[in-house]
């Protein structure tokens, strides 16, 4: 399961960067139907959340 959640969040830090979708839309192209959840996960595992992890990284 820890490896599945590293490999999801490292695809979203990739489309974070490279795309303009939202977190919500990213959240479902990587697997999670709850972007709620996605968030949660994406600021315990990374630090921030996906909207600050985009504004740092542009």
């Amino acid at each position: 399961m820890e490896f599945l959640t590293s490999v999801r969040m490292d695809k979203a830090k990739e489309m974070l960067c490279f795309t303009d979708m939202k977190a919500s839309q990213i959240s479902y192209e990587v697997g999670y139907k709850d972007p709620h959840y996605f968030s949660y996960l994406f600021k315990k595992t990374q630090g921030c959340t996906p909207s600050e992890y985009r504004s740092r990284r542009m």
